[in-house]
């Protein structure tokens, strides 16, 4: 999915302020060493002047015979190449002599490659996607718990017998999701016990989506229904996309704990509205629940829980909570 026009401008906003700092930089520079060494400004100007002088002459050359011509521009280019090379030398020397390294005069960019335009003709340059994927760990909510939690952290220690008989089909799902997701928009429904390890196998997927560039959006079940109690008082101005656009329109959106708040036709119809709109639109959205399917069903109703499962796959989790697992392990 493409950034959203604020996050796009977000960066374009960080290129500015670069390109601002380097030209305010660049002009320190050279009020510096033209006020202290004049000879170092003439040099400048010289070739400034020599290259205009020399640019004129190239349109000034009459194309009458072809290979004349070849001639005579390539003499002219190679004329030009070789005294701007010489003043250029020139000019290095000074600065050393001055104590200045041979590029002060230069601009500098904190990233060469692109100039600091964060593109490559056409084509993002490799620091605008680091700023793209920084911006989409932030509004992800997960930028912290991801450095602990993820695949590079995942040990089979604190699964008991159960889970760990049951946990190698379900990195195989969770990978196959992965792998696929740009081609599939499927999601998945994550159920069972508190503490089986939905979350974590969820944050897991998230770090790696958003390592390649995807948006994910995370909520809690308290929060997204907070957050659509709040925006409900807001003027009404704006269509229900409109106002939740990042919300519904986020390549991967995370819905932890689905069952924990309390379920009533408000929170049901909402959770319906974000799950239809997200299949019209093909996004893949992951689901954990402590419920389990016919539970699910019950509270929140036929169509929803039809929604999810035309759309998700459905991954169960059984075993001890990890957690406890994880504390008698280490008092022993």
């Amino acid at each position: 999915m493409p950034l959203t026009n604020k996050q796009y401008d977000t960066i374009m906003r960080i290129y500015d302020n670069r390109q601002y700092h380097n030209y305010r930089t660049q002009t320190m520079h050279q009020e510096e060493v033209y006020r202290r060494f004049p000879k170092i400004r003439e040099l400048e100007e010289e070739i400034s002047s020599f290259s205009l002088k020399k640019a004129e002459q190239l349109f000034a050359i009459e194309p009458k015979d072809p290979v004349q011509y070849d001639q005579e521009k390539k003499q002219t280019l190679e004329s030009l190449r070789e005294r701007l090379v010489s003043l250029r030398e020139e000019k290095k020397a000074l600065l050393k002599k001055a104590g200045y390294p041979a590029d002060y005069l230069e601009p500098s960019y904190t990233c060469p490659d692109c100039q600091d335009t964060g593109y490559i003709g056409r084509k993002k340059c490799h620091c605008f996607r680091r700023e793209e994927i920084r911006l989409l760990y932030s509004s992800s909510r997960l930028e912290a718990i991801l450095e602990e939690e993820n695949f590079s952290t995942l040990s089979y220690d604190v699964y008991d017998k159960e889970q760990r008989a049951a946990i190698p089909m379900i990195l195989h799902t969770c990978e196959n999701f992965i792998e696929s997701f740009d081609e599939e928009s499927r999601g998945l429904l994550f159920y069972g016990p508190v503490g089986t390890g939905k979350t974590f196998l969820t944050n897991c997927i998230a770090k790696e989506l958003l390592d390649s560039g995807h948006s994910v959006v995370y909520f809690t079940a308290f929060q997204l229904f907070e957050h659509f109690s709040l925006s409900q008082k807001q003027e009404e101005a704006e269509t229900f996309g409109q106002r939740h656009e990042a919300l519904l329109d986020s390549d991967l959106l995370i819905l932890d704990d689905i069952g924990t708040e309390m379920a009533n036709t408000f929170t049901v119809s909402k959770l319906f509205q974000v799950l239809n709109e997200r299949a019209l639109r093909r996004r893949s959205t992951i689901i954990s629940t402590n419920l389990s399917p016919k539970d699910f069903r019950d509270i929140y109703s036929e169509r929803v829980f039809s929604r999810i499962t035309s759309t998700c796959t459905l991954v169960k989790f059984t075993g001890s909570d990890i957690r406890i697992h994880r504390k008698i392990s280490r008092s022993h």
